[in-house]
Order: structure tokens, then sequence, then C-alpha cells
């Protein structure tokens, strides 16, 4: 890719390969001997939203159905990532080194999702010869829904749905369709009867929780000012350029005026980008295991 197409928000490694179907956001950072182009001399589009972080080594290849990235992801070392279908995945993801994401028969990433290192997600099959009766091929569609986390070296079988919220231990074979809010463990992976890793968190303790965060920020990152008012949570610098970062329980809290802030609303888990530097520094504090939202694009 000409670099004059690149933004200047972008830190790419001079070693990277990004090929000319790749249209990059702002603030990604390419680790080194990374490739982002085509699979197979195909050159279908690989969008990659803002803020993502691909460590060295990892390839991540399209075929003529692209692949769509958004915001906020983590792809640690030597990941592949290929395949000839659409393949998308949303905001917030974690995925650790050496996992294989395929998408030959199309696969769905949800928001929140967290794979553990040496996972494999498989959309296909493919054994043996036809031409002397081997049947063990297919291509099916994956789709692992949000907030799933696979522990660590899962395999995830094509054509299955793994719901929200699920739960996978570490070494799970999974072979078929889960369900929501739900662990399991094993090869094949089988459901963990009373195990529940998820407690119930009133909104008011989720603001709670929220202004506690934001005291802590304002201490580690001491340019930016802390302020709770009215039940809204107000960050902001000691300067004057009027970035600031608003957290509100829900659309009900309009005490301060929102125009150009960064609203944080904790009841549908949804942010206002602008990608100034406040929002962030601040979403980076807290979008590892403390919090995370969708961001609605300008």
């Amino acid at each position: 890719m000409e670099q004059s197409k690149i933004d200047k928000s972008n830190q790419i490694d001079e070693t990277a390969l990004i090929g000319d179907n790749v249209e990059l956001g702002k603030f990604n950072k390419i680790g080194k001997n990374v490739v982002i182009g085509s699979f197979n001399g195909q050159a279908g589009r690989i969008k990659l939203g803002d803020c993502n972080i691909i460590n060295d080594n990892t390839r991540i290849l399209a075929g003529d159905e692209g692949i769509m990235i958004g915001d906020w992801n983590v792809f640690h070392n030597s990941m592949l990532v290929m395949g000839e279908s659409l393949m998308t995945i949303g905001h917030n993801c974690w995925f650790g080194q050496n996992t294989i994401l395929d998408s030959s028969g199309g696969l769905k990433i949800g928001n929140g999702v967290r794979v553990g290192m040496y996972s494999q997600i498989w959309t296909h099959v493919a054994s043996g010869e036809l031409i002397e009766g081997c049947n063990l091929f297919s291509k099916r569609e994956t789709i692992i829904k949000d907030n799933v986390w696979l522990v660590g070296s899962c395999i995830v079988s094509s054509g299955i749905v793994l719901e929200e919220l699920g739960v996978f231990l570490i070494g799970s074979n999974i072979t078929k369709s889960t369900s929501p809010k739900s662990v399991y463990a094993g090869n094949p992976a089988k459901l963990k009867e009373g195990l529940n890793f998820y407690d119930e968190i009133t909104i008011d303790k989720k603001f709670e929780m929220m202004g506690n965060w934001a005291k802590e920020f304002v201490l580690k990152f001491p340019i930016y000012q802390f302020e709770l008012n009215n039940n809204i949570i107000r960050l902001f610098g000691k300067d004057e350029n009027n970035e600031q970062i608003i957290i509100i329980k829900d659309e009900n809290s309009n005490s301060i005026p929102y125009d150009g802030s960064t609203v944080f609303n904790l009841t549908n888990k949804l942010y206002t980008k602008n990608l100034t530097e406040i929002e962030r520094t601040f979403y980076k504090f807290i979008y590892n295991n403390k919090a995370r939202f969708i961001p609605i694009n300008k």
C-alpha cells in the first residue's frame, strides 16, 4: 500500500507488508513482519477499523469476499487469519498467539470475544480424495457470538454456533452448537452443570465501579481531572482543549451538554467515538477486563 494512503496516526513497522486491498482506520499499531493482503491471489477487501493492535509475524489474508474488522481488537504474535469466504470480527476482541482463524466456509465473530493462545477456529474440513470415495469434505459457516471466551488451546469445529457469554475451558474440543451463558470443557466439550462465571450487577453498582476506575485513571494520568455531579461522571483535561468524557447511567442523564464529548452509556454499553486523546487513553485503561463498550461511529 502507498504510504500516502495510510493515515499518519497508524504505527506500522517498516517490515510489515500491507496490500492494496487493505483499508486502514486510525491509531492502529502493526508489528514486525506482519502481512495483510490477499489469499491465493484473490484480493477481497480487508477493512481494519481504529485502535487495533496486530503483533509481530501475524498474517491476515482475505479471499474474494474479504475480511471486516472493527475497533480495539488485539491480534497477538504469529496468528494466521485467512479464508475464501467473508470473515467479520466485531469490536474489543482478543486473540492469543499462534491462533488460527479460518473463513473457508464463512466466519462471524461478535464483540468482546476472547480466544486464548494456540486455539483453532475452523469453517471447513477436507481430507482424502473425492475420486476414491472420501466424503470428509464440507464448508460451513461458524458463528461465535458476543463475549464468548475460549480460555486456550481450544478447537472449534465448522458449522456450529457458540452463543453469548459462553466460557470454554482450556483444551476444549467444541463440536456442537452451545447454549448462552454456559461453561463447557473436555474432548468433546460438554456442559459443566452448575458452573457460572457471571454475577448479576445492578446499574447503580456499575456506576459506582466506573466512578472508582475514573478516580484510579486520574491518579495514573494526573493531566486529567475527575468530577462527579448529579449522577454523571466527568473526566476532562487540565488544559483548554475542551476534550471530555461523560459517563452516564442511561439516556435520561442529561444534566451536562454532550456535544463534542465522548459519552459512555452504562445501560446500552455504547459510546460516541471521537478518537480524542482522552477517549483513547481512558478506553485503553478500562477495556481489557474492566468494561467494554461498542462505538457509535460518527
